[in-house]
């Protein structure tokens, strides 16, 4: 089979890409420059609480939580017949998580598949799993993102609604239908940590339905734009503007860094915690598969 890099089209698609996504994050952190430059910085210390320290561990906890079920999700589809431990598998996807930050925002998948590999997974499964955890995403994030709106009005609806999902895909025990319910619930726990993050720092009367709903088309903008470690400065620029005029500007950029600064220990703490928990775990035997 060719590889992409032999295909004239594809090599100019993904350099195409590159550049796009390299003028968006420009655009985006020159937007967020903007924000930051006529924000009156002593207005951010009105933020700074007992309230605000809680929902800020809140929301941080929720993303570690988050990662945990991302990374199940992503056995469930690599591995779905269990031939290898799952902490070795758990323990490249934690990895992987800490190699997100690095430029490029594909060092977390390379890092992922060379962990399979060592742990005798196939390529083929490998690629495969990486292509359904990616069209996962964005199903999971605007499932959610539509529950939390249907929160506003709905909540009733909206929770049964996210319990019928989970459960029904689960109770299949078809590993693709685990993933997407274990990936919803992924979600489901970023949108609690947008509404920790904002019950403790927007005015009170906000929509925070309508907040986390934002936070996740925020967050999938992040992910589909490539260049950007993590998604910095194009989430952060997109919740900016999809927010609008509609909520206090000094109380949304405070809400937008603070749940950026959870995300990030979120990431570290499960990252480095799985990491640590699962070294001494580890087989660290490599075997063949038929």
């Amino acid at each position: 089979m060719s590889e992409a890099g032999d295909v004239p089209g594809a090599s100019i698609l993904g350099r195409a890409s590159r550049w796009a996504g390299g003028a968006v994050l420009v655009a985006s952190l020159g937007f967020i420059g903007d924000r930051l430059w006529h924000l009156q910085w002593s207005s951010l210390q009105d933020h700074t609480s007992w309230p605000f320290a809680i929902g800020l561990a809140g929301a941080c906890a929720s993303f570690a939580a988050a990662d945990h079920a991302l990374a199940r999700a992503w056995v469930a589809t690599s591995d779905p017949i269990a031939l290898v431990p799952r902490r070795d598998l758990v323990r490249a996807y934690a990895r992987g998580i800490l190699m997100k930050y690095l430029p490029g925002s594909i060092f977390q998948y390379v890092s992922r598949h060379a962990g399979g590999r060592q742990v005798g997974l196939a390529h083929g499964q490998l690629v495969r799993s990486t292509v359904t955890e990616v069209g996962l995403h964005v199903v999971g994030s605007l499932t959610v993102a539509a529950l939390c709106l249907l929160t506003n009005r709905m909540p009733f609806m909206a929770g049964a609604g996210a319990v019928i999902l989970i459960a029904g895909a689960t109770v299949t025990r078809r590993p693709l239908l685990i993933a997407l319910a274990l990936q919803i619930a992924a979600f489901g726990l970023f949108a609690l940590a947008a509404v920790l993050v904002g019950a403790s720092i927007l005015p009170s009367g906000t929509g925070l339905g309508q907040f986390a709903a934002l936070f996740m088309l925020a967050w999938l903008a992040g992910f589909v734009i490539p260049v950007a470690p993590g998604g910095l400065g194009v989430r952060e620029a997109a919740l900016l503007a999809l927010a609008g005029d509609g909520m206090s500007a000094t109380s949304l950029l405070a809400a937008v860094l603070a749940l950026r600064v959870a995300s990030l220990g979120g990431d570290l703490t499960y990252g480095l915690g799985t990491m640590a928990v699962t070294r001494s775990k580890t087989t660290g035997k490599p075997f063949r598969t038929a």
